[in-house]
């Protein structure tokens, strides 16, 4: 069955490769053992929306999970927060927990991104360290109620330093709307 498995995967990495190098691909069967060679190529084809099928693809049979995991939070920043199911999906269950806290950042960072939420001092104290600070560098208006809350109640001096330093520049750029 690990041998099934392994060949399964070097054949979606060789499609991969195939779809995010082209004709520049070396000849034959890359080194796809190492993990770092396979990163390598997981990165590329981050950077190439054409390819993310074929990764998402690769991610359901790589056996590292931590590599996987890398992978998947990596693409959730580059997705839609619709697509994030699928890409945390692929993981296999041990490796899902921390992809799917990060996926529902991110989906707390589109919400301010939309203007569609506003959340009292208690939900952004609950908020990651990561987010936080993610939300205390933003400098948009939309984010302008979250800043207050962070600038005054941030878990961190810098997050709270970092806040009122975007409420700052958010106020030299005009008054609110």
């Amino acid at each position: 069955m690990a041998a099934e498995s392994e060949r399964d995967l070097s054949a979606r990495l060789s499609a991969l490769d195939a779809a995010v190098n082209g004709d520049t691909a070396p000849p034959g069967k890359a080194s796809w053992e190492d993990g770092h060679a396979r990163w390598e190529l997981y990165r590329r084809a981050a950077e190439q929306p054409a390819a993310h099928a074929l990764l998402l693809d690769a991610v359901r049979a790589e056996s590292d999970g931590p590599l996987s995991s890398a992978v998947v939070v990596l693409m959730l920043e580059r997705t839609p927060v619709a697509e994030h199911g699928s890409w945390t999906a692929a993981l296999d269950p041990e490796v899902r927990e921390f992809a799917e806290r990060r996926s529902g950042e991110l989906a707390v960072l589109d919400s301010l991104d939309r203007d569609a939420a506003v959340y009292d001092a208690a939900e952004v104290g609950s908020w990651s360290d990561w987010l936080q600070l993610r939300v205390a560098q933003s400098r948009a208006e939309s984010h302008r109620h979250a800043l207050e809350l962070l600038a005054g109640h941030g878990r961190t001096k810098r997050i709270r330093r970092t806040a009122t330093e975007s409420l700052a520049d958010i106020g030299k750029a005009g008054p609110r709307a």
